[in-house]
């Protein structure tokens, strides 16, 4: 870490109102935030001067190895390639994020020494309904977002663990697709430009706001992911879809074994369905089920307790009657519970935070027709973490939340090893997306070396040949 006086020093090309130290960011940083403020809301909007209260969700949990000492909130990508460039001078390391949702997922933190939040850079640049294209700012909000297209019947379908808390370039940065990708294409098949200020202090715009804009090295893919370990991005183009008329959930339940089944038969069945998921069962959600203070009789996945299948169908009115028709049919019973329009939306949103603050949370994945290993897997490894499996079957992805009390850091650790090098035998892989450290130190965050070295990082050398982007691929 810097000292402090070079941390001041970066903040000084900002004005007050837009640099968080000492008491003020450590309680942003700890979770003295409150219910996030409006998009568009500034200082004098009901925020308080210093701009802890209004400010967020909760806090990270911060893989770096101490708290940053500032958290900096520039209003335009010229005061972000200000602030990249006064790091530059004064030798800090910088970490950017969004709104602080989930900046250490998966081990990208590393030690920083002040917090490039792009909030409040949230305006829309660009909206044409009839093009289904818009461009903003990166700090606007996936709610404001979803309200602005929702208006003209539009939306934009990017469902990854908690897309719909975050904003705009958080979403892009992390890359991460959920289950809607099969029917709508990941995060990079709808990005169609970006802007960027690199570790090196230069401004990139590359792509553009049409959707077929392709020329020389595809660069929107490259950023899209990369976490912030090369630039900052500081505004994004995508590309809408029109709002299906119909939006039906399906929910079939039964055993571990028997929904498996039920989800490869409408998996492999010949008619369009948007996200077939797989998690615990029965009416009692698992948060419900936590916040009563009860836990799981049984880790799902295991072969023990009931799970539920989703079927999420979207389209025309007929079309998705004929897919819930041939859905039923193809799973042999009818549905335990019909979930429709916002109930169905909300069941699949609620989905986006499941694991929403857990200690642990592994990823497995194989290719689709060996789900049936992979959940078995999976149940072992919720079994030592005491907690539960949802998966995404289209995908053949698999996502285990649980705990780690103390103590058991050595416990968890060889289990997860153990689930690694299974999966690995049937061709998939297990990755970390959080963890205490004790257990990242004894199984790593993917089990392959990290991104200091190799392809990945060469690229960020390209990028960031200062090193003062504190963001790195584990």
């Amino acid at each position: 870490m810097r000292a402090a006086g070079a941390v001041s020093a970066i903040g000084e090309v900002l004005r007050g109102d837009q640099v968080l130290e000492g008491d003020a960011a450590r309680g942003w940083i700890a979770g003295s935030r409150r219910a996030r403020r409006p998009s568009g809301m500034r200082e004098g909007d009901g925020a308080v001067a210093g701009g802890v209260e209004g400010w967020g969700r909760s806090a990270p949990e911060w893989a770096a190895a101490a708290s940053p000492e500032a958290i900096l909130f520039p209003e335009s990508v010229d005061e972000v390639q200000a602030v990249v460039r006064a790091a530059i001078e004064s030798g800090v390391r910088l970490f950017p994020t969004g709104c602080g949702g989930w900046p250490g997922a998966g081990g990208w933190g590393r030690e920083a020494d002040a917090i490039v939040s792009t909030e409040r850079i949230d305006g829309v640049v660009h909206y044409e309904p009839a093009d289904l294209t818009l461009t903003a700012g990166s700090g606007l909000g996936m709610r404001a977002l979803g309200e602005l297209a929702g208006g003209s019947g539009q939306w934009l379908p990017m469902d990854g663990p908690g897309c719909g808390d975050g904003t705009l370039g958080a979403a892009v940065a992390c890359g991460v697709s959920g289950p809607l990708q099969g029917r709508y294409g990941g995060v990079r098949d709808n990005v169609l430009g970006l802007e960027a200020v690199t570790g090196d202090g230069r401004i990139l715009r590359i792509g553009g706001r049409v959707v077929k804009n392709v020329a020389g090295y595809d660069m929107v893919r490259l950023f899209t992911g990369s976490r912030g370990s090369l630039g900052v991005i500081t505004r994004v183009s995508v590309r809408l879809f029109p709002r299906p008329e119909a939006d039906v959930t399906l929910c079939f339940r039964g055993g571990a074994a028997e929904v498996v089944g039920m989800a490869r038969a409408v998996c492999t069945a010949s008619f369009p369905v948007a996200a077939v998921e797989v998690a615990a069962g029965g009416r009692e959600s698992a948060d419900e089920r936590a916040s009563a203070g009860r836990r799981a009789s049984a880790a799902p996945g295991a072969g023990d307790g009931e799970m539920e299948l989703a079927v999420r169908l979207l389209g025309g009115a007929e079309e998705v009657g004929e897919a819930r028709a041939r859905t039923v049919g193809s799973v042999g019973a009818e549905p335990d519970e019909v979930l429709a329009a916002s109930d169905s939306a909300a069941h699949h949103e609620a989905r986006t935070r499941w694991e929403d603050g857990a200690p642990v949370v592994a990823r497995l994945a194989a290719l689709p027709d060996r789900m049936g290993d992979v959940m078995a897997c999976a149940g072992k490894v919720a079994g030592v973490v005491r907690g539960e499996v949802a998966a995404d079957a289209m995908r053949g992805l698999v996502r285990v939340k649980g705990s780690c009390a103390p103590g058991r850091e050595a416990e968890v650790a060889e289990c997860l090893v153990r689930a690694r090098a299974e999966m690995a035998g049937r061709g998939g892989s297990l990755v970390l997306s959080a963890a205490p450290r004790e257990v990242v130190a004894g199984v790593g965050w993917g089990g392959v070396g990290g991104g200091g070295a190799g392809l990945t990082g060469r690229i960020k050398g390209l990028f960031d040949p200062y090193s003062v982007l504190a963001s790195r691929c584990p």
